[in-house]
């Protein structure tokens, strides 16, 4: 499992960087997880379908928003199927908070938040869930935030508010199903901004 998960996270750091073509290219080696079956815990063969339907839909993906809405049903699937096989991975230690200020601070704490959710997802955890929520609902990023003066344009604007919108909606939402909508919403938003100021890359985990 912690190879597969591997994959989706490979899948899911190719979308937040906006990267939709490395993000089909990754899901594409989804497609085939039946050949493990028989290395995986009683129970998780409809999972493992749903996740290659899922990996299939990602595969196909013709916008940051359809790959995000696949990548996000993937992560949701592993809460689904950790749930229902009452396994319960350990959460990641809680970082300390970052003393950093500006457009880096603000960016390390959108990291941090959206990782709160991934794993509010992934679990699953509701506690993580509505504290990634939480931190995402911070007041937004502004022009004085970015380096040498630049300055955020309308749809950099548009994109920054409207994740703290979804964010402060998401962390009142309790279905599974809807959470990973919410959070494909934010995925595809973050990597708009990114893909807007090349200066600030996706997250990497490598």
């Amino acid at each position: 499992m912690q190879v597969h998960f591997a994959q989706v996270m490979a899948v899911h750091d190719a979308v937040i960087r906006g990267d939709v073509t490395a993000a089909r290219e990754r899901a594409a080696s989804l497609t085939s997880m039946e050949a493990a079956l028989g290395s995986l815990p009683e129970g998780s063969a409809p999972y493992v379908s749903a996740m290659r339907d899922a990996a299939r839909r990602t595969a196909a993906a013709s916008s940051v928003l359809q790959a995000a809405l696949g990548t996000a049903a993937m992560l949701k699937i592993c809460g689904d199927c950790h749930r229902s096989l009452g396994a319960k991975p350990a959460a990641p230690a809680d970082p300390a908070g970052s003393e950093v200020r500006g457009l880096a601070g603000h960016m390390l704490a959108h990291q941090r938040a959206a990782d709160q959710m991934l794993q509010g997802l992934v679990l699953p955890s509701s506690d993580l869930w509505r504290a990634g929520a939480a931190g995402l609902s911070a007041p937004p990023l502004t022009s004085g935030h970015l380096p040498h003066g630049g300055r955020l344009g309308p749809e950099e604007k548009a994109s920054e508010g409207r994740i703290h919108v979804l964010a402060g909606q998401a962390e009142r939402v309790d279905d599974a199903g809807a959470r990973a909508v919410y959070y494909a919403q934010i995925l595809a938003r973050c990597a708009d901004c990114h893909a807007a100021h090349r200066t600030v890359s996706g997250p990497s985990r490598r």
